[in-house]
């Protein structure tokens, strides 16, 4: 980096785009600044063992990929702990290795009942949100970015970022959220999953 070492660098939306180690933003950005999912087929590789567990062969038969292919993909994915052996599958199969997802991942009907919960919660942030705009616009108006030629409007995504990422620090000290949690490579995150709602009309 060319950021003097007395100059602390500027922080942008995400530190997955940034090449500062700063951690500062979203719990599950390392997931992208390492690579940790690089391209569609480990992406693909997820989608198949979100629904059940599978072995490396039943995997390449699934891609249409070579077994040695598969197997560097879920290499990679062990050792950055995105995937696990299923400890259910190795009691029924206890010759054959079978892999799951290493986080929850929801399915639409598990997480239907958490919908109007969140549903509610967000509103009370729309209303808190507008209820403040006067005065964010007052202090917009004493920073030099006015002049600048620049709008509220122009921060307002930084703000809402802000104010997301200061309630989940407190939540998390708080101990009402799971903190990023440290892996095996270094990298620090927490990573889900979860299936789209079912689109009543293409039923």
């Amino acid at each position: 980096m060319a950021i003097p070492k007395n100059q602390r660098p500027l922080r942008f939306p995400c530190e997955c785009v940034s090449a500062s180690d700063e951690n500062y933003s979203d719990p599950w950005a390392q997931i992208t600044k390492r690579k940790l999912l690089p391209n569609g087929t480990k992406e693909e590789i997820l989608n198949l063992l979100a629904r059940e567990p599978m072995t490396l062969s039943q995997l390449a038969e699934a891609l249409k990929l070579s077994p040695p292919s598969v197997h560097t993909h879920i290499n990679d994915m062990v050792k950055s702990e995105l995937l696990r052996e299923s400890a259910e599958s190795e009691k029924k199969h206890p010759t054959e290795r079978y892999y799951e997802p290493n986080f929850p991942v929801f399915k639409a009907g598990e997480c239907a009942p958490f919908l109007s919960l969140c549903e509610e919660m967000a509103q009370q942030v729309v209303a808190l949100f507008e209820k403040k705009r006067a005065s964010m616009e007052q202090a917009f108006n004493k920073t030099q970015l006015r002049k600048q030629g620049w709008e509220l409007g122009d921060i307002t995504q930084c703000l809402y970022a802000n104010m997301q990422r200061a309630a989940r620090a407190v939540l998390e000290q708080r101990g009402l959220l799971t903190p990023p949690q440290k892996h095996a490579n270094g990298a620090s995150w927490v990573f889900w999953a979860q299936e789209p709602e079912v689109d009543q009309k293409k039923k």
